[in-house]
């Protein structure tokens, strides 16, 4: 009896995708095809298109579960205290990187989903964004950091995590387990530049 009896109300897409997320963790977004993963479900290529309409529409999904993933992550952090908030959020989003390279990848790289392309990706993606957005914005709220543009603040330390991340995925610079100051440090150089008044705190420690 062919496997597609055992599919009913969406099943099928759900297996596709799981089983498609494992080959985009094992071999990245290239070894992803409708037809090999049709034959691995034992389904016919024309059953799995009628979830999805090609592979950029499942590589599509597989990103934006990814950043359902990382905005829930980021959620989780302590917002109690502005720069422990703010340096957590870096660690969170450095050790998604490190725990979904290929999948970190696919949600960033543009090369493969194009921004635009997929309407209901850029909204998961910016969801995520809002995240850093909204803790940037709190802590110049209470006077914590100078009072810039939030959207100025946001892409600097995006651009920062990021690029952290990029790096650790790629060998250049350890992992933040292997080496956790490293992360926490290069974190604490742009919230050292950003503080609304770091020379009260610099006159208290040359005072002890």
């Amino acid at each position: 009896m062919a496997r597609t009896a055992s599919y009913h109300h969406g099943d099928l897409r759900q297996e596709a995708s799981l089983l498609a997320l494992v080959t985009l963790r094992e071999q990245g977004d290239t070894g992803i095809s409708l037809r090999a993963l049709a034959k691995q479900l034992s389904v016919s290529a024309p059953a799995l298109y009628r979830h999805f309409s090609d592979r950029d529409s499942l590589l599509a999904e597989l990103a934006v579960t990814g950043f359902e993933e990382l905005r829930e992550r980021l959620l989780a952090v302590d917002q109690r205290v502005p720069r422990r908030a703010l340096i957590d959020i870096g660690l969170v989003y450095v050790g998604f990187a490190q725990d979904e390279p290929n999948l970190y990848r696919l949600m960033f790289g543009g090369r493969v989903l194009p921004k635009g392309a997929h309407p209901k990706l850029d909204e998961a993606g910016h969801e995520a964004f809002k995240v850093l957005e909204d803790t940037i914005a709190r802590a110049q709220q209470v006077g914590y950091l100078k009072p810039m543009p939030v959207a100025l603040m946001t892409a600097a330390a995006w651009s920062l995590v990021h690029g952290l991340a990029q790096l650790t995925i790629d060998g250049h610079l350890p992992a933040a387990n292997a080496e956790p100051m490293l992360a926490e440090g290069v974190l604490s150089l742009l919230l050292d530049g950003s503080l609304s008044d770091p020379e009260p705190t610099s006159h208290k420690e040359i005072e002890q």
